[in-house]
């Protein structure tokens, strides 16, 4: 089953930094698929996701949490993913992620690698007819 985190339907719960880690914690909205998710048919999920960045550097609105989550995009190695993260992600590059909220706050964290970890039980949603 493929997977990918729709950012529009996540909130970004926190924003930990350890070191020169950036862990963000998404509420994420999981689609899965057979096929490409969000586009094909499939399933979803409400899960807790950690998206670690390594020698990470964080900027934007981060003293308000949590954000729900109306945009964003993933960058990796220049090669930008618009809504969607995904699962698994494991990239050792450049890589950047943009979140934008209801309320027009911006968060930018930037790295030399992102990884995702789910953390905890996923919830059924809802089934995905495109």
């Amino acid at each position: 089953m493929n997977s990918a985190i729709e950012i529009h339907d996540s909130t970004l719960q926190r924003i930990e930094v350890s070191g020169d880690e950036v862990v963000a914690t998404l509420d994420a909205y999981i689609h899965r698929s057979p096929g490409r998710p969000g586009v094909d048919r499939g399933t979803g999920w409400s899960q807790l996701v950690q998206v670690r960045f390594a020698k990470g550097q964080v900027s934007g609105s981060v003293s308000e949490m949590p954000m729900e989550l109306l945009d964003g995009r993933l960058v990796l190695s220049g090669n930008t993913h618009e809504n969607t993260i995904s699962i698994p992600l494991d990239h050792a590059g450049p890589s950047r992620l943009e979140l934008e909220s209801w309320n027009e706050r911006r968060v930018t964290i930037e790295g030399q690698g992102v990884s995702c970890q789910l953390a905890g039980p996923a919830t059924y949603v809802e089934d995905f007819e495109p």
